[in-house]
């Protein structure tokens, strides 16, 4: 009896040993491809952050350009008008707006 289970194990026991082998590697394989799926959506999901980070820069940047440009035009516009005035009209408007009347 015992040689006989002895000689099935013999026959059968690579066999066992080789669908063992695949079935686990089937499972390994399962995890790396479920591993891998969460690392490509973390990925994706701090591809997008830094995405949104840019653009928001992007229009702080514009906004800040704009009002640079702006403050430029007012001050040439200031400038202009005082260059276009009267001489020491500039002083008189200066007196009549500090004056404590």
């Amino acid at each position: 009896m015992l040689t006989t289970i002895i000689a099935a194990l013999v026959k059968f026991g690579p066999w066992l040993v080789g669908v063992a082998g695949v079935v686990f590697a089937a499972f390994r394989h399962q995890q790396a491809s479920t591993a891998t799926a969460k690392a490509a959506q973390r990925e994706a999901e701090a591809d997008a952050k830094v995405a949104q980070l840019e653009r928001s820069e992007a229009e702080a940047n514009a906004a800040a350009a704009r009002a640079g440009s702006d403050a430029a035009k007012e001050r040439a516009n200031v400038e202009n008008e005082i260059a276009a005035g009267a001489a020491g009209d500039s002083a008189d408007r200066l007196r009549n707006d500090w004056s404590r009347d």
